[in-house]
């Protein structure tokens, strides 16, 4: 009585913060602890890893050109492109490319302009499919022309670009 309701309830947690501390907070910083180690850890790891990777830019830029394929194979990487259109019914029956070289690096572009006619949603899956099963293409425009509103079917000016290394 001496204390009223206020006291109880400062007695009360005054008990209970003893064990909240060490069923839940002492863990928990215990685990916070682990975890800023580790981290410390990784960090130093990688800083060395990181300092045992660097390259001298030639080795860089040998390291990126050896990302494309030699200018020899692009009938395989055009075969691939067929591949994918009819995989999404799409018929690849004409088209035109244009080849530039690189002057300062040593790059071909292979410039494929497609007019393709389908659906849209089979374009869509097409052009969606191209970039992880032909790393090395580039899309570089899209034209979708419907010629009335209620056809289903569109006709699409599709340029794509195929990087090669050309050949020395």
């Amino acid at each position: 009585r001496i204390l009223g309701w206020p006291g109880v309830v400062a007695f009360g947690l005054l008990v209970a913060c003893p064990s909240l501390y060490f069923s839940a907070i002492r863990p928990m910083q215990e685990r916070l602890d682990e975890t800023q180690r580790s981290t410390v850890s990784l960090r130093e790891h990688a800083g060395k890893t990181a300092k045992s990777r660097l390259h001298t830019p030639a080795e860089q830029l040998a390291e990126f050109y050896r990302v494309f394929p030699a200018e020899r194979y692009s009938p395989q990487w055009l075969e691939k492109l067929i591949a994918i259109a009819e995989q999404n019914d799409l018929a690849l029956n004409e088209g035109a490319y244009k080849t530039t070289r690189d002057t300062v690096g040593r790059l071909v572009r292979y410039q494929i302009m497609l007019p393709v006619t389908g659906q849209y949603p089979q374009i869509r899956e097409f052009l969606a499919a191209l970039p992880a099963e032909i790393p090395i293409i580039a899309l570089e425009n899209v034209q979708f022309e419907r010629k009335n509103i209620a056809d289903s079917v569109v006709d699409a000016k599709i340029t794509l670009v195929l990087y090669l290394e050309q050949a020395s």
